[in-house]
């Protein structure tokens, strides 16, 4: 699954997505007395009461030698029967379960049928979606979501990763209704005179339940296929001729995957259906991922900034790494979420070559080097590991993991693994043994350091060269902190060594907490760079020169050498003569995540110059978009009329909207006055992700914060897009604080489900005594969240108050 905007620094998409197991998911893989062979979901809905008319039949067998008792997951549910074979059995609904007390005690070797019928007001797991008083043309739908452990709320199930069962659900819906679930779709019966349609969908090949979906609605059904694979795209009729466009990526991935994994895509089919408030980016049900139906809003402009092929891969990577085979307990969620979120940069490496890769390799790195100093340090492996840790940090190391084994090892070891625990649930130790039988290495000291321990390598590097014995001598020593969770690594290491001849690659192998390595190179070199396509998770302190940092600004390798050396000019050194090196780059580098980081520099630079501002408005015509982008963002500081000009020339002709986004925000402190009427009519403007209006609103609201508060509140009661109402509340966070307006808006806010959490926050900001009432009532509901955040909320305004 993906996490919408997972993590600040890893996202090759705007759909960055995923969810993370609640703490009652959190500990150890849970006992079974009963193995699940078949489900199968007979349901009708009541759209009025969001209601599931359900029949769960659960086929199942014994693990213990004989069991008196079957208990369920099951909640919000009334059940009226529970029966096997013709005979009723007793039961009794917990809270959380249904316990069903056997007639027949059942040995192992025997197989039941339980039938339960009941009906469902399901609180999560299901969602009814229907218009409202903000989105009136809102679209009818129903869909699940059963990650983690949410689909016992609409069908009873032993709803935990490690059982695999086959699955069949046979659903009655309104006429003007599709329904997807996972598998084959066998059959649909209407039936005329009660104006509905039953259908009927059947997945052959074992799968844990929470993976079990269905979705329902207006659709139309568009149809591809790869290696002979059938693909189907559900999509609002209103957005063929964009979901043909958006979605044409899946054959090519899902082509590569094939290619890639060495083991063929095995499930019936692959279908993508976009439903509305979805609550991440996508959800990999088995044979049918669920997506947020936002990824279809690309119109030919919006494409120019965003692409859903990350979402895309990511999901259907999954089918293998999640589906095929699935992690046995939460705490090795990574082996599901780690192994998505690198094969989705795989799909890039292929599709748009090595520096695509690598660049978003080191933003995974980035972030999980981010997260560990954010939240401290924790292994992959672990109750309560954040997200960062099981998207982007477990990426980087498969990563690393490949560069140890090499590529043919690695691949060659990731198909034994999958074919080997086909249709099964794995833990890690699964994956290494896998990895140890197809390659014979001893991989303990791997998995010990990367996935059960914890943090990075900090490295300080240094060396030295010999001229009379032709030797360099590379110093290497770890500095980071040892404990428990984090100790000395071992690492191998590509060492590049430049001179004005040649590149020299050298390969280290580090084991020790310092060690220097010597190399005979026959002049004296231009540069060194320590790990050459930054292949480990690490912080690097290196100590060159400023001529060798700008030797490899301009002539290092791989884009994460030119990065980190512009990276390390602006921020390291003093301020010295970089602007001609910088302009020069951002005009020249091939690369255009380099020339990003070359504006970035030159923006940061406190010297004002002609050679800075022409090379940021030449960057104005640069042929991506990010680059456009960030030039525009860093002329914000450039108080002329020639680059008030060039703004507003982008405001109005530029094809990207992030970069007429940002020029509006860098137009409203260049010319803040003559500004604000352009600002005030950008604020209703559609584009997509509200950037437009975002950045005219937030302008407005630091040029004029009255202004900007009046055009907040009503953004924040009249807008369906939830990117336009969350950026109207931050601005309420900012400037709103005792102002009677807000206060009253964001209690109103209290009870949107979209909003509720944001509201209660920004009434911690800027409330006073007057919210304390509402949110009170809320603070009433001591087991839900709300209830906790609404407790905090009221803290802090006492507390303010003086109360």
């Amino acid at each position: 699954m993906k996490q919408f905007l997972v993590v600040i620094l890893f996202t090759s998409s705007l759909f960055s997505q995923s969810v993370f197991p609640s703490k009652d998911s959190l500990g150890e893989t849970r006992s079974r007395t009963y193995d699940v062979v078949h489900y199968k979901i007979e349901a009708s809905f009541d759209e009025a009461k969001k209601m599931v008319i359900g029949k769960t039949s659960i086929t199942l067998t014994p693990l213990l030698s004989a069991i008196t008792e079957i208990v369920l997951d099951a909640e919000d549910m009334t059940v009226s029967s529970a029966v096997i074979g013709k005979e009723k059995q007793q039961f009794e609904t917990k809270e959380k379960t249904l316990n069903i007390r056997l007639k027949r005690t059942l040995k192992y070797g025997d197989t039941a049928v339980v039938v339960i019928d009941y009906t469902a007001l399901p609180k999560k797991g299901l969602y009814f979606v229907q218009p409202d008083s903000l989105s009136p043309d809102k679209p009818h739908q129903i869909w699940s979501q059963g990650e983690d452990m949410d689909n016992h709320h609409w069908f009873p199930c032993y709803d935990f990763p490690n059982d695999k069962a086959t699955s069949e659900v046979i659903a009655t819906v309104n006429n003007s209704y599709t329904v997807l679930s996972n598998g084959k779709l066998l059959s649909v019966k209407e039936n005329k005179k009660g104006k509905t349609k039953t259908f009927h969908w059947a997945i052959s090949k074992p799968h844990s339940s929470y993976l079990i979906m269905i979705a329902v609605g207006e659709y139309a059904v568009l149809t591809d296929e790869a290696d002979g694979i059938p693909l189907e795209y559900y999509v609002y009729k209103n957005q063929i001729e964009d979901a043909k466009i958006c979605l044409s990526h899946t054959p090519k991935i899902m082509k590569f995957f094939n290619q890639r994994i060495g083991y063929k895509y095995p499930w019936e089919k692959y279908a993508q259906i976009t439903i509305r408030d979805f609550m991440f980016g996508g959800m990999e049900n088995t044979t049918a991922t669920t997506m947020m139906d936002r990824i279809l809003v690309y119109n030919a402009r919006s494409r120019v900034d965003e692409s859903p092929a990350s979402l895309i891969a990511h999901e259907l990577a999954h089918q293998w790494w999640g589906d095929v085979v699935t992690c046995k307990d939460w705490r090795h969620l990574w082996l599901n979420e780690s192994f998505a979120s690198y094969f989705d940069p795989l799909y890039f490496e292929y599709a748009e070559g090595e520096d695509e890769f690598t660049n978003l390799m080191y933003a995974a790195q980035q972030s999980g080097i981010f997260a560990d100093k954010t939240f401290g340090r924790k292994p992959i492996v672990s109750s309560g590991s954040y997200t960062s840790n099981i998207y982007p940090r477990g990426a980087s190391v498969l990563n690393m993991l490949r560069f140890v084994l090499g590529d043919e090892a690695f691949f060659r070891s990731l198909k034994y693994y999958i074919t080997k625990h086909q249709f099964t649930a794995v833990d890690t130790d699964d994956l290494k043994k896998a990895v140890e039988e197809a390659t014979g290495q001893n991989l303990y000291w791997f998995f010990d350091q990367w996935v059960y321990k914890a943090g990075y390598p900090i490295f300080d590097v240094s060396y030295s060269y010999n001229d009379t014995t032709k030797t360099l001598a590379l110093r290497v020593t770890q500095t980071q902190q040892q404990d428990s969770l984090t100790g000395i690594f071992q690492t191998p290491a590509d060492i590049e060594i430049s001179t004005s001849q040649k590149n020299i690659v050298e390969r280290i192998n580090i084991v020790k907490q310092d060690s220097t390595y010597l190399f005979s190179v026959n002049e004296k070199p231009v540069n060194v760079w320590f790990d050459k396509e930054n292949k480990i998770l690490k912080e690097l302190h290196f100590e060159k020169s400023t001529d060798e940092w700008k030797y490899q600004a301009l002539h290092g390798t791989d884009v994460v050498a030119r990065r980190t050396a512009i990276i390390t000019m602006r921020t390291q050194h003093e301020q010295k003569n970089y602007i001609p090196l910088f302009a020069s780059i951002l005009q020249n580098d091939a690369f255009w995540a380099v020339r990003q980081e070359a504006a970035i520099a030159l923006g940061m630079m406190k010297e004002q110059s002609a050679e800075k501002t022409q090379a940021l408005l030449s960057a104005l015509h640069d042929v991506h978009p990010k680059v456009r982008a960030e030039a525009a963002a860093q002329l914000r500081a450039v108080h002329t009329a020639e680059v008030s000009s060039a703004l507003r020339k982008a405001i109005a002709g530029d094809s990207s909207y992030s970069v007429e986004a940002n020029a509006l925000a860098s137009l409203a402190k260049v010319d803040s006055i003559l500004a604000l009427p352009l600002l005030k009519s950008k604020i209703n403007e559609w584009s997509y992700g509200n950037r437009v209006s975002n950045a005219a609103l937030n302008a407005v609201a630091e040029l004029d914060s009255t202004s900007g508060i009046e055009l907040a509140l009503k953004k924040i009661q009249s807008d369906e897009d939830m990117y336009g109402r969350y950026s109207a509340l931050s601005i309420l966070r900012k400037y709103g604080k005792n102002n009677t307006a807000v206060i009253q808006t964001l209690i109103g806010l209290l009870r949107d489900k979209s909003l509720n959490f944001g509201a209660i926050s920004v009434l911690g900001e800027v409330g006073n005594v007057s919210a304390i009432p509402a949110l009170s009532e809320l603070a009433k509901k001591e087991d839900e969240r709300a209830g906790k955040e609404a407790k905090k909320a009221i803290e802090k305004i006492q507390q303010r108050e003086g109360k």
